[in-house]
């Protein structure tokens, strides 16, 4: 077999392409060291329901700092354990929770008013100077494809929560 100059030109481009592909692929890479001392955050953050413990609300108000744990975790806030230690307090306190019903969302694809889910919040975020922002948020569910889940009434709210404290 008779190989030629041209065939052994485009053997060897390959052979360069191939090892520039690899070489250059290993040289990248990243590294990240952080030195910051966690326990003297100044963003830390006290979760305190304020919520009258009416049988109907108790649950509520556990489902809502369930969904405001789990939003905490896309901000610059820490959850603190001991409001002593925290700079903020972020109370809140369910003054309507209506679970609705579901199967008639579905059915009715959310046009009646009675099938659907509501939750209404008020908050106050408090610091060391008193109250820094108060918000009252109203969340509900009309329907949807599966008559949607009340847990999206509580991740919404947490939502709109988290939104409003930005800049604190």
């Amino acid at each position: 077999m008779i190989t030629t100059r041209k065939d052994n030109r485009m053997k060897s481009g390959i052979i360069i392409a191939l090892a520039l592909a690899v070489g250059l692929g290993a040289c990248t890479g990243a590294k990240t060291v952080t030195h910051k001392p966690w326990e003297k955050h100044k963003n830390i953050l006290y979760l305190k329901d304020i919520t009258v413990q009416d049988n109907s609300f108790e649950d509520a108000g556990a489902r809502l700092r369930l969904a405001l744990e789990n939003r905490l975790d896309d901000s610059l806030f820490i959850l603190g354990e001991e409001p002593q230690k925290a700079k903020y307090q972020l109370k809140y306190k369910i003054t309507q929770f209506k679970k609705g019903s579901r199967l008639k969302r579905l059915a009715t694809l959310g046009i009646d008013d009675d099938s659907r889910a509501q939750l209404d919040v008020k908050v106050a975020l408090v610091g060391k100077e008193g109250i820094l922002g108060a918000w009252q948020v109203k969340t509900w569910v009309k329907g949807g494809v599966t008559g949607g889940s009340p847990d999206q009434l509580f991740s919404k709210a947490a939502e709109q929560i988290l939104q409003h404290m930005r800049g604190y």
